[in-house]
C-alpha cells in the first residue's frame, strides 16, 4: 500500500508545507468591545488603528479636565497663588472640600484636578485663568479647535452634565495626545498619589489617582496616564496612555460597561498586532527650498525627526510621499527653521514630519545686487559669482 501510494502522499505533503510557508498569518480578530464608541490612536503620528463611532458626540464627563489642565499649564504659572471663591467651594460632587478664601498653588490644584478629579479645583482654576467659568469655557473651545477637535464643545471646566457639553472618542484621543506632549502634564497624570496642604486641618490632603490602570486590580503594564470620568448620561469614559519599548498608544472608550477592562483589551490589540516602521531617518535631505533675498538661492530641506509610521504586523504597506515647502521663504534662514513638511499616505492614513533648514542663509548684501547689475550692463560674465 505505502509502496504504491507513499510517494504521492509524500509529494503532497511537501507541496502543502511549501504552500503554507508562503502564507502570512493574518491580523488577529479585534476584541469585542461593548463601549458605545472607542478609538485607538498612535501617539507619535496620530494614526487611528481601530475605532467604533469615533466622531459620535457624547457627554465626556471628567475627561473635560484634560483641557482644563492644558489651559492652566499654558496660560498660568505653577507657583501662582489661587484663592478659592464661594462659587468654587460650592461646586458639587467630587471635590477636595475647598473653603471660600482658601489658597493653594496652581500646581497643587492641578494635582487635585487630575488625580482626585476635583470639581471645585476645576472651577478655582477656571476663575483664576479665565476670570470666570463662562470665559474659561470660551477659551477651552478655542483651544480644542486649535488642536483639531471638531466634535467637542464645553460649557464648564469639570464635565458635570450640561446641555451643549460633549466630545467624541476621536476628539478625546486628539486632546489626550496633545496634553501628553506636555512634560508637566505627563508627570502629573502618571503620579499615583500626592499630598497637598489642607488649611485649618491638622493633616494634609492625600490625593490618590483615580485612574485604575496605574495601580491595583486593573493595573496595566506600561500605563502612564491620562484621565477617567463618569456621570450617569456619559457612563464610564476613559482616556488612557500606555508605553512599551518607547512606543506610546492612546486609547479612548466612551460609555463602556467596564472602561478599564475594555481599554486594556484595546491596548493589547494595538501592541500585539501593530508595529512601528521607519520610513526615513532624521536629517535626511528630501528637497531644496528656494530662498528669496539670500546669499544662496536655496537651502537643503531635511527631516526634523525620524519618519515613523505604524503598520499591521505581517503586512507591508506602500507609502506615497509628497513634499510641501514654504513658498514665501525669505532670508535670513537659520539652521533648524521649519521650512515645510513631508507627507506620507497609505490605506487612508496620513503621516507628516516637519522639514527644517539644514544650514543658514544670510541676507544678500545690498552691494551684491548692485555689483551684479553692473556686471550685467557691461557684459562681464566671467566676473560674476
Amino acid at each position: 500500500m505505502f509502496k504504491k501510494y507513499g510517494p504521492r502522499f509524500l509529494a503532497a505533503g511537501v507541496f502543502l508545507f511549501i504552500f503554507l510557508s508562503f502564507i502570512k498569518p493574518g491580523r488577529a480578530a479585534a476584541p469585542d468591545i461593548q463601549a458605545e464608541s472607542y478609538v485607538l490612536m498612535d501617539f507619535r503620528t496620530g494614526q487611528v488603528l481601530m475605532a467604533k463611532n469615533p466622531h459620535e458626540r457624547r457627554p465626556q464627563a471628567s475627561t473635560t479636565k484634560i483641557t482644563t489642565a492644558i489651559l492652566a499649564l499654558e496660560r498660568g504659572n505653577l507657583n501662582d497663588q489661587v484663592i478659592a471663591s464661594k462659587n468654587a467651594a460650592e461646586t458639587p460632587e467630587s471635590s477636595i472640600y475647598l473653603q471660600e478664601g482658601e489658597t493653594l498653588t496652581l500646581e497643587e490644584l492641578l494635582y487635585a484636578l487630575l488625580l482626585r478629579s476635583a470639581n471645585d479645583a476645576a472651577v478655582a482654576i477656571a476663575e483664576h485663568i479665565g476670570g470666570s467659568v463662562e470665559n474659561f469655557a470660551r477659551m477651552m473651545n478655542a483651544k480644542v479647535q486649535e488642536i483639531g477637535a471638531r466634535d467637542t464643545h464645553y460649557v464648564n471646566p469639570h464635565g458635570l452634565t450640561a446641555p451643549d457639553h460633549y466630545s467624541s472618542a476621536y476628539d478625546l484621543a486628539l486632546i489626550g495626545r496633545y496634553a501628553m506632549m506636555n512634560p508637566k502634564f505627563r508627570e502629573i497624570v502618571a503620579t499615583r498619589r500626592r499630598i497637598i496642604p489642607w488649611a485649618g486641618k491638622p493633616w494634609p490632603r492625600l490625593l490618590i489617582n483615580e485612574n485604575r490602570l496605574l495601580w491595583g486590580y486593573y493595573a496595566y503594564p506600561g500605563a502612564d496616564g491620562v484621565k477617567n470620568g463618569y456621570t450617569t448620561p456619559a457612563g464610564q469614559v476613559l482616556v488612557a496612555s500606555a508605553t512599551r519599548d518607547n512606543w506610546r498608544l492612546i486609547a479612548v472608550v466612551m460609555k463602556s460597561p467596564n472602561m478599564y477592562r475594555e481599554t486594556s483589551a484595546i491596548l493589547d490589540y494595538g501592541f500585539n498586532n501593530f508595529h512601528q516602521v521607519k520610513l526615513m531617518p532624521a536629517g535626511q535631505q528630501v528637497a531644496l527650498a528656494g530662498v528669496r533675498g539670500g546669499i544662496a538661492a536655496n537651502i537643503p530641506a531635511v527631516t526634523a525627526d525620524d519618519v515613523l509610521v505604524v503598520e499591521p504586523k505581517n503586512e507591508t504597506w506602500t507609502w506615497q510621499q509628497r513634499v510641501e515647502l514654504n513658498p514665501d521663504l525669505n532670508a535670513p534662514v537659520k539652521k533648524g527653521d521649519r521650512i515645510g513638511r513631508i507627507i506620507f499616505t497609505s490605506h487612508d492614513q496620513e503621516v507628516s514630519v516637519d522639514l527644517i533648514a539644514a544650514g543658514d542663509v544670510a541676507p544678500r548684501p545690498w552691494w551684491m545686487g548692485f555689483l551684479e547689475a553692473f556686471l550685467t550692463v557691461f557684459n562681464l560674465p566671467w566676473l560674476r559669482f
